[in-house]
């Protein structure tokens, strides 16, 4: 069994989010090399890699490049291709659970559970009842995801929808993060230590400009938060992370760095690295095998 941060052999934690191509190379519980690029507004459509030999030698050039030596990968699955839910189940024992999950798959999942990759977790468990995450995706997804692998000359052995691995690299009870691709606001949601929601607003010459694009995420968020039943409030704390951590941008709200709060158990890292532009590749990198 491998241990945390992915044993004595280097693994390549790989997300394709923010319209970019980032790798992290982790060994023996440290960074080793990091590297981003842009990716090509082709690579991906709605986060599926639809040529999956042509993304996958770009990602063997930028390890090549990188003096990368890691033969295994984990993979962040952007979120627009995946399908999650927090569900509350009555308690039950275990062996109970594991057959009530999937009835409670067929019925969540928006697409045929033959059709259907899908994991769960038990977040919560107490007298009152059993909170459940669920995620899953396409069964050919999967399949395009790892022959993207081996065409990159890589064993994969982790896929992870790319919200959950920012999330455990957070390690925040509520958090709403935003980011900045090329040409896009990126921002996840965080309650109860859970994604439970990711939107982009497109940010460009015929769109609105950043600070709206900062104002109509806010206010999504906020009223998404008020319709989920325990959540607090107040809008949960603005985190800035990527390029927003250094960026001149006004906020209507108090926002910080997310640096400044991140999971106190993360790989260790060498000068110069910038963790808040490597969330997802962080969180995946700390994801013990089971």
């Amino acid at each position: 069994m491998m241990g945390r941060f992915g044993g004595r052999q280097p693994v390549a934690c790989v997300d394709f989010g923010r319209d970019k191509l980032s790798i992290l190379e982790v060994a023996e519980g440290t960074i080793t090399r990091w590297m981003t690029r842009p990716l090509p507004e082709d690579a991906l459509r709605n986060g599926d890699p639809i040529l999956p030999g042509y993304v996958g030698e770009a990602v063997r050039q930028s390890m090549a490049r990188a003096g990368m030596q890691a033969r295994r990968v984990r993979i962040a699955l952007p979120d627009e291709a995946t399908v999650s839910r927090q569900i509350t189940l009555p308690p039950m024992p275990r062996r109970d659970l594991v057959k009530a999950m999937h009835y409670v798959a067929e019925q969540h999942i928006p697409f045929s559970i033959e059709r259907a990759r899908w994991a769960w977790d038990v977040v919560h468990q107490d007298r009152g009842g059993i909170v459940i995450y669920l995620v899953a995706t396409w069964r050919d997804l999967v399949d395009r995801y790892a022959e993207l692998a081996t065409a990159a000359g890589l064993e994969p052995e982790l896929l992870e929808p790319r919200a959950i691995a920012m999330a455990r690299a957070l390690d925040q009870d509520q958090a709403l993060v935003l980011d900045a691709g090329a040409n896009r606001l990126h921002m996840t949601l965080l309650v109860g230590g859970q994604p439970i929601l990711v939107d982009e607003i497109a940010v460009d010459a015929t769109g609105p400009d950043e600070r709206e694009a900062v104002d109509r995420l806010l206010q999504r968020a906020y009223r998404h938060q008020s319709s989920v039943a325990g959540t607090p409030g107040r809008l949960a704390p603005v985190l800035l992370a990527g390029e927003l951590e250094f960026a001149d941008l006004e906020l209507p709200v108090p926002g910080r760095p997310v640096t400044e709060v991140l999971n106190g158990h993360l790989p260790m890292a060498p000068g110069g690295f910038q963790p808040g532009a490597y969330l997802a590749n962080l969180g995946l990198s700390m994801r013990k095998a089971r």
